[in-house]
């Protein structure tokens, strides 16, 4: 027995076989890219979310430094000393902050080496800030890329669609009236 298939049946097959990949297409590959992307996204969001909270950090440090600065101040024009209490709850505050082991004692002769060492802290969560400002550049470099692949692929799964329907109504327009 062999085979025959008219110039319809060949047609409405291959029109058939087009809307099958664009499915295909659809369903399984532009899926997993937007996917990916959308992690490209989350990513970028949490480094928003992270540079928004160092630069908190950042302001409230040079908070600290301010009420340092203000109570070396204080301690100079009145010529008592800083309460102890407060120098320690300070010196706690700062211990965490500037991740040390030891904070030298809040007074005019260690304003300079205390300033500093604020600084430094300050400095490296910039330097924080400028590597996630950086990745975030480089993940919407990414994210663009693959929208412009995704945009090309529906684009690809659209026609595919568009011909395998015509072929398909070939069959119909193709009948003798």
């Amino acid at each position: 027995m062999r085979w025959r298939f008219t110039r319809t049946q060949v047609l409405v097959s291959i029109g058939l076989l087009f809307n099958i990949v664009a499915a295909l297409m659809t369903n399984f590959y532009i899926d997993s890219v937007s996917q990916d992307a959308h992690q490209l996204v989350q990513q970028q969001q949490a480094n928003d979310n992270l540079i928004k909270q160092t630069w908190l950090q950042i302001e409230s440090l040079e908070r600290k430094r301010e009420l340092i600065l203000a109570l070396v101040s204080n301690e100079a024009q009145t010529s008592q000393p800083i309460p102890q209490t407060v120098q320690e709850l300070l010196a706690k505050d700062l211990k965490y902050w500037l991740e040390m082991g030891e904070v030298p004692s809040i007074n005019l002769s260690n304003l300079a080496a205390l300033d500093r060492l604020v600084s430094k802290v300050q400095n490296q969560l910039r330097e924080r800030i400028d590597n996630w400002y950086l990745q975030n550049i480089d993940l919407m470099g990414a994210y663009t890329d693959q929208m412009s692949t995704i945009s090309s692929l529906r684009n690809l799964a659209l026609f595919l669609q568009m011909i395998g329907l015509a072929l398909i109504l070939a069959r119909d327009l193709s009948r003798p009236e």
